[in-house]
């Protein structure tokens, strides 16, 4: 058991290094577009951006990067991020060796990453990690016992919006009364600040608009001195809100389908869903209300 005094050095040296990465309340797509713009004007390489630009990327590397270190002065003695670094090679030997996910390798390493400010080639000795396989995703596929345990009536309104939607909690949390808006075609609309400093006005599934005006409606006549249109306790942490992005992931594939948006050309799925695939046309569409740029991750990760 390390000490507390090594625990307190090696948090404030691991916070110390990550708020050089903190780039919280800048736009993360803004940036990528201001070094594209300089490697165009310069005739460069583009140089990719990196940086943490959401509360949740920095909690969560800070205290994967806490986990990995104490174990790494627990076993070796060490007292502070220098003497950990040349120890990084074993921890990740050790990971494999209890059989982590990948998804939690990948997260350690690029933690450690961040901390140290160096490529994990050069910290860990691997020239690549572990493969994350779609089918080990379980999380959030299906609702869980959690969503048994909350049935107030804020609880069900911030389920319907999530469902109407397809808001992430902090999207969620970060509504407020001026929010809902109706675009030049008579859509109903929800503006989202999500993580990275994205923001994008999510379209509401027709099905729900109704319903949707009524909960703003009802949370905007509330007086209070809260900015937000939810409390807080409308949103605990362990809310199924995933598994509902994906019930409105798929709902959004067949309205776009309803209205034309099919191109022809197909995404066919590999692996374990082969057989599978999906017009890219419409892909495009539910990633870019889903607030995504990728198309296979829509399909990786909600039309599952």
């Amino acid at each position: 058991m390390i000490s507390h005094r090594v625990e307190k050095r090696l948090t404030h040296e691991v916070h110390e290094a990550l708020a050089l990465r903190d780039k919280r309340g800048r736009s993360k797509h803004s940036d990528k577009q201001a070094a594209r713009k300089v490697a165009q004007d310069n005739h460069t390489a583009y140089k990719t951006i990196t940086g943490l630009y959401a509360t949740t990327s920095l909690t969560t590397y800070a205290r994967q990067a806490k986990t990995a270190l104490c174990w790494i002065a627990e076993q070796y003695g060490c007292r502070n991020l220098a003497e950990c670094k040349e120890h990084l090679p074993a921890y990740y030997e050790d990971m494999k060796a209890r059989n982590l996910s990948a998804w939690t390798i990948r997260t350690r390493v690029y933690a450690l990453c961040a901390v140290y400010a160096q490529p994990y080639q050069e910290l860990f000795g691997v020239e690549n990690l572990p493969i994350r396989h779609r089918a080990d995703i379980t999380r959030g596929r299906a609702l869980s016992a959690s969503n048994d345990r909350y049935h107030a009536e804020h609880h069900e309104d911030a389920r319907l919006l999530a469902r109407a939607c397809g808001a992430r909690r902090g999207g969620l949390r970060g509504l407020t009364a001026d929010d809902l808006r109706t675009d030049t075609e008579g859509n109903l609309r929800v503006h989202l600040r999500e993580k990275g400093g994205k923001e994008r006005d999510a379209l509401v599934l027709p099905d729900y608009a109704d319903r949707v005006r009524g909960i703003f409606a009802k949370y905007s006549a509330k007086p209070g001195d809260s900015k937000y249109l939810l409390p807080l306790t409308a949103l605990p942490k362990d809310m199924p809100l995933h598994y509902l992005r994906a019930q409105y992931a798929q709902d959004l594939y067949r309205y776009f389908a309803e209205r034309g948006a099919a191109t022809g050309i197909m995404y066919y799925c590999r692996a374990e869903r082969k057989g599978q695939a999906f017009d890219k046309g419409i892909l495009l569409a539910v990633s870019q209300q889903m607030g995504h740029s990728r198309c296979d991750v829509v399909v990786s990760h909600y039309l599952y």
